[in-house]
């Protein structure tokens, strides 16, 4: 259970710890953070771009999933209801410190995009870095709503019914924000060919 990917805890295992936690088992609590502190911070640096952000959203993210463990609903996915936390408190930061925000990837260096890298020979994987690269510095110049919507759909792959829930928003809104997300990183990718 020490593991830092969420789909190797099973559903059962899931709501035993959250069930130990609502009880005030620390040690339980203390693995379902283990389980899911590296996906928490994955999904926060993608969206701040900063690491002391992103470490601050996190802990933070868990104290309110403590604070607020006896109201979870378990018919509600984990995962989703992580997402929203994560996601709103980011959010908000990026809304309260969106200069900051963009100085920051500059100080840190662009944010790291998950990508296969093709066996294609070290060529194809300097032109991969490349666009990522760019891919990031592109999702920086995003509105706020825009990036989220962008990074929760595209790049970790949710669905546009889950996006929704976790920003409190309708379908159409997100379906909205991600349409021009994308038209304005196609138009301003053009010219990398």
């Amino acid at each position: 259970m020490k593991t830092s990917d969420p789909n190797i805890i099973s559903e059962t295992e899931r709501l035993e710890l959250l069930r130990r936690g609502v009880n005030g088992d620390l040690e339980a609590f203390g693995e379902l953070v283990a389980a899911y502190q590296q996906f928490a911070y994955a999904l926060a640096f993608r969206l701040l771009l900063n690491e002391e952000d992103a470490e601050d959203v996190v802990q933070e993210s868990f104290l309110r999933v403590w604070r607020h463990l006896a109201g979870y609903d378990t018919r509600r996915k984990f995962t989703t209801w992580l997402y929203s936390i994560v996601t709103n408190l980011c959010y908000d930061r990026l809304r309260a410190l969106q200069v900051r925000a963009h100085r920051a990837l500059h100080e840190v260096g662009e944010p790291e995009f998950a990508g296969e890298r093709g066996a294609s020979g070290p060529e194809q994987d300097c032109t991969n870095e490349m666009l990522r690269r760019r891919l990031g510095r592109l999702v920086a110049g995003l509105s706020p709503t825009q990036r989220v919507v962008f990074i929760l759909r595209d790049l970790q792959e949710l669905t546009v019914k889950d996006v929704a829930k976790i920003l409190a928003i309708s379908e159409g809104a997100v379906k909205s924000n991600l349409y021009y997300a994308r038209k304005s990183l196609r138009e301003r990718l053009k010219d990398f060919g």
